[in-house]
């Protein structure tokens, strides 16, 4: 049986410098700032520690069974968000590993729509990690009820920018794929009654 927890420490323990993204419902960045994210296991806790290097603010968050809700693939990748949701406003976390860099989401939907996503670029370690060098502005095309995003090449956002009515299945999905092929994917998903529906491969 696939071990959750132990999937999640063997690929995100570590330091982790980050660079956040702001991009606005339409996929444009509005602000940038670095980050640095520390991750370990101590007395059978598991400690994230999130510091926003331009201001000094930290976040942290403790806890030794994984959240009810949270999900977490066989590579590392995870997310975060309610176990059901209603057309009202709701936010999703999801993370894709590969070895030392990670790619890493926060949407927040609104009541009318998409309202803002976070765009993270990670590196395990202090070096600054590759984030893209000029203003985002994400490509963007359509996939059934949903749309699609590119930050940069290889990485693919799967979002719905719907206003949103009940009964309406939803996703949330993160798909990075590196330049020798491999592919490191997490799309949480909700069926018509709003329920949080077990992980499957398939894109979109």
């Amino acid at each position: 049986m696939h071990d959750q927890r132990a999937a999640l420490l063997q690929h995100n323990i570590g330091r982790w410098a980050g660079c956040f993204i702001r991009l606005n419902g339409d996929g444009f960045e509005q602000a940038r700032f670095p980050t640095s994210l520390s991750v370990k296991e101590c007395d059978g806790l598991i400690q994230a520690c999130l510091s926003y290097e331009h201001t000094g603010q930290q976040r942290s968050m403790t806890f030794q069974t994984l959240p009810p809700a949270m999900q977490v693939s066989s590579q590392g990748g995870w997310s975060l968000g309610p176990s059901s949701i209603t057309p009202r406003s709701w936010v999703a976390e999801l993370c894709v590993v590969h070895q030392k860099a990670r790619r890493r989401i926060v949407v927040r939907h609104g009541v009318s729509g998409l309202e803002q996503v976070v765009y993270v670029v990670e590196t395990e370690g202090s070096r600054t990690p590759e984030a893209p060098v000029q203003r985002l502005q994400c490509r963007t095309r359509s996939a059934a009820e949903l749309v699609i995003w590119e930050p940069e090449d290889g990485v693919e956002l799967l979002l719905d920018q719907r206003d949103r009515q009940s009964r309406d299945a939803t996703a949330c999905g993160l798909r990075w794929t590196l330049p020798g092929g491999t592919v490191r994917q997490m799309v949480r998903r909700y069926d018509t009654q709003g329920d949080l529906l077990p992980l499957s491969p398939a894109w979109p």
